[in-house]
């Protein structure tokens, strides 16, 4: 990976800019989860500025391509931004990854903190510019979640340790402890960076996954293909995240075994330590926020996670 690029952390006065690089957003669950953010960052909040199309809607897109485009690309720019947080994922990040300019913000360095579609912009960030980033709650899940989700995201944008983030539940498929950068991804997403100039190499690295809506034979698919293009060669350890709404329909294959079988089955062949049920993804109600190229712990006879170096100075 390359040598990490550490954004400056969030400290009283700081502005932070919402972003709308993906789809529509929800004008309510918005304002809600602004109002979260700024209770949570407590004297840190500084000022908060709008992306111009938050209100856009062109079909699943918040705005057409140009539009995004230019507003993000304005806000990654931008000297005076200290973090971009998305508004929302679902569809739409992959379309700018080519058009967008690394350099500018390799010059301007900032937090990005997102998740789901915005997988595919912290891997952009880190690939092109080694820039470390946040794999959080998007704003409009944010006013929803669980107060703790609240106090750990606010901890990694102001360079804090938010302490262990232990798997309450789920299986430990091989035992040990290993150490290296965190890639932290939606599966589907990264799966569709493979390929591309965009996608990271995971060697040395400790992976974490999480999906949403895929049925089991979909999960098979995107690991299988992480598989056999090598992507996952020289992982050292996988943290499997919530894998939320990924059940065969009752009109499905009976037989089919559930999506977190399906996991442990294909990552098993890795032969490294692997853990379910840490709680971090889709599910409505729990979304912890994990830094996305800073060094971690995966001690997995402990089903733990632990950050070994901020994710901001």
């Amino acid at each position: 990976m390359p040598h990490p690029l550490r954004p400056r952390a969030i400290r009283p006065g700081a502005r932070i800019h919402i972003a709308a690089p993906s789809g529509p957003v929800p004008p309510d669950r918005l304002e809600a989860g602004i109002m979260a953010l700024r209770a949570a960052l407590g004297p840190a909040a500084g000022e908060f500025s709008l992306a111009p199309n938050l209100a856009a809607r062109v079909g699943y897109f918040a705005g057409d391509d140009d539009t995004r485009l230019a507003a993000l690309a304005t806000a990654l720019a931008d000297p005076e931004i200290d973090a971009i947080v998305c508004a929302r994922g679902g569809y739409g990040l992959t379309r700018l990854l080519a058009r967008l300019d690394p350099a500018r913000l390799a010059a301007a360095p900032k937090l990005i903190v997102g998740f789901s579609d915005v997988t595919a912009l912290l891997a952009w960030a880190h690939v092109c510019t080694g820039l470390v980033g946040v794999h959080g709650p998007v704003l409009t899940q944010l006013g929803e979640l669980d107060n703790d989700d609240h106090a750990r995201l606010a901890l990694l944008l102001t360079g804090d340790d938010p302490g262990a983030l232990v798997a309450g539940s789920g299986v430990v498929l091989r035992g040990g402890c290993v150490e290296g950068p965190l890639v932290t991804a939606n599966l589907e997403l990264l799966r569709s960076l493979v390929g591309t100039r965009f996608m990271p190499s995971l060697a040395g690295c400790v992976l974490a996954l999480e999906e949403v809506g895929e049925r089991p034979y979909r999960i098979d698919r995107a690991l299988t293909q992480l598989l056999s293009s090598g992507a996952l060669r020289g992982v050292r350890g996988v943290a499997v995240g919530q894998l939320h709404a990924c059940e065969e329909p009752a009109t499905g294959n009976p037989d089919s075994p559930n999506a977190e079988a399906v996991v442990l089955e294909r990552l098993g062949v890795l032969g490294v330590p692997v853990v379910t049920g840490f709680p971090f993804g889709h599910l409505p109600t729990r979304n912890a926020a994990l830094p996305f190229g800073s060094r971690v712990r995966l001690d997995a006879d402990n089903a733990a996670l632990y950050l070994l170096e901020p994710v901001a100075d």
